[in-house]
């Protein structure tokens, strides 16, 4: 009789029916191996696993006796002694080679039950079956797995360690060992503490512990203890291995020596420093030149006026005087032409004639040097008597455009403003091509600005970066940026096909106060 007939045999209620259904169904769905068969031997159940894991199926199978079907003739005396045990009431559990349909062997573990009926009667002997070979092939997959990744970690020049989800360390590769001198006794667990710097360890554990309590990945640098006694500096990072849930199950970290990194550093630092040091060293002395050099120029301007102030007194006292004395004595040859020759009258007439001439020329270039006007009337009326004169000269139109109650400016404003007004002109008619000209001035609050503009050709791009980026381009422009820059102004320059426009910016509160 089998399993399956002597278990409906015990209920007749269909209650019971359908439980023994459910319980068939759970025996087919295990991945173990359910066998069972009489005391005699034969078989009286095969569960669809056991079919799966030796071959047979359960057609095959029942009715048969298992020493003939799963027992070889090398493990027969052996199996009956199990059976012999468990009849006689005893329980058996253990490994047997068992095997199946295609002649090779399974390793399995056994368990081995009597089973009694409802009265207390033996009626046959169940086995079940858990396959050990897959999980013994696991096993030495996941060794074979762990042992290469210890003979990896084990190459690597990092010092590596594998700790568990609480921060227990349990494994080190040999680099760790061969650098601290240490043993795995000495590091189970937390005692890496003793080859860390006593000063930085407490930052390196509350780190640490953070990290364990957040599952959040450490990276720090701090210094190890070698074998040496020598302490020496490592790049440390710890990331964690999770489960399927998210859970921290291992903590894998490395140890990356960059004690060479931060000395290199450190001299590149140091290095930098030094260069920092000289270049402000260096910077100092430039400035210092610098503002020789800028004192000298404005002195070199200021003489130059002076020169200029002092050539057009002595040409309008001194020369002036001389040719009024000419003059008069023309007068009185004049006077007396009678009694000359006609070609002596002739030349007296001449060289009244080119006295005057020279005179007038003399009267403005004496005004040009440095005009009367501008210590006398201020920097409008000079401006004035200099454009009306500029564009008789030129033939250039010359537009000026000044408020007509400018008032008057420090002196030393003035004569820069007259002179850039009048090095940008004379550029005009030497440079330019243009036929006008326009001249702006006025105030703004506590700022003048100062505009000069034409329409000619423009200033080349090449000499226009020059003057842009390095304020050189002849000494014009050198001459308008020292005069700004001794009373705090500033100089733009502006230019393209069209024409060009120079602008000029003065305070005007604090250069009157310093004045």
């Amino acid at each position: 009789m089998s399993l399956q007939s002597n278990l409906a045999e015990s209920s007749n209620s269909d209650g019971a029916s359908e439980q023994i259904r459910l319980r068939g169904r759970l025996a087919g769905a295990v991945k173990v191996a359910i066998i069972a068969t009489d005391l005699a031997g034969a078989v009286t159940y095969w569960n669809p696993f056991a079919e799966e894991l030796y071959g047979w199926s359960a057609q095959e199978v029942l009715g048969r006796n298992i020493m003939g079907i799963t027992v070889s003739a090398e493990t027969e005396e052996l199996a009956k002694q199990h059976m012999a045990a468990v009849l006689s009431g005893e329980s058996w559990a253990g490994e047997f080679q068992v095997r199946c349909k295609s002649g090779s062997y399974v390793s399995a573990f056994v368990t081995l039950s009597l089973l009694t009926d409802e009265d207390g009667v033996s009626i046959g002997v169940v086995g079940v079956s858990q396959d050990l070979t897959s999980r013994r092939q696991a096993e030495d997959a996941l060794r074979r797995s762990e042992e290469q990744f210890h003979a990896f970690a084990n190459s690597l020049p990092e010092l590596c360690w594998m700790a568990h989800a609480d921060g227990h360390i349990f494994w080190y590769n040999d680099r760790w060992y061969e650098y601290t001198g240490t043993t795995p006794d000495q590091m189970e667990g937390w005692g890496w503490q003793a080859v860390h710097d006593p000063e930085i360890l407490p930052s390196v554990l509350e780190r640490w512990k953070s990290s364990i309590e957040t599952g959040n990945p450490f990276e720090m640098e701090f210094p190890l203890l070698g074998a040496d006694g020598a302490y020496r500096w490592f790049l440390t990072r710890v990331r964690p291995v999770h489960d399927q849930e998210h859970k921290v199950i291992r903590w894998y970290g490395t140890n990356t020596d960059v004690d060479e990194q931060r000395r290199l550093f450190q001299s590149l630092s140091e290095a930098r420093d030094h260069l920092e040091k000289r270049v402000q060293e260096r910077t100092e002395e430039l400035n210092t030149a610098t503002d020789s050099l800028r004192q000298l120029s404005i002195r070199l301007l200021r003489l130059r006026d002076e020169e200029q102030r002092r050539l057009a007194r002595e040409l309008h006292d001194s020369v002036g005087q001389l040719l009024a004395a000419i003059s008069m004595n023309i007068d009185i040859m004049s006077v007396e032409a009678h009694k000359l020759s006609p070609a002596a009258v002739k030349c007296v007439t001449d060289n009244a004639g080119l006295v005057q001439e020279v005179s007038r020329e003399i009267r403005t270039i004496s005004h040009l040097l440095h005009p009367p006007l501008l210590d006398e009337a201020g920097l409008a009326s000079a401006l004035r008597w200099y454009t009306d004169g500029f564009a008789e000269r030129s033939k250039i139109k010359v537009e000026l455009e000044i408020p007509g109650d400018f008032g008057r400016l420090p002196n030393d404003m003035e004569i820069a403003i007259f002179r850039i007004i009048q090095e940008c002109l004379t550029n005009i008619h030497r440079h330019s091509e243009s036929t006008e000209a326009a001249i702006r001035i006025h105030r703004d609050g506590d700022r003048l600005f100062v505009q000069v503009q034409d329409k000619g050709k423009g200033i080349p791009a090449e000499k226009q970066r020059e003057l842009s980026s390095s304020g050189r381009g002849g000494v014009g422009f050198g001459g308008m940026r020292e005069r700004l820059r001794q009373l705090g102004g500033s100089l733009e320059i502006q230019s393209d096909g069209h024409g060009t426009v120079v602008s000029a910016v003065l305070p005007i509160e604090s250069l009157a106060e310093s004045a």
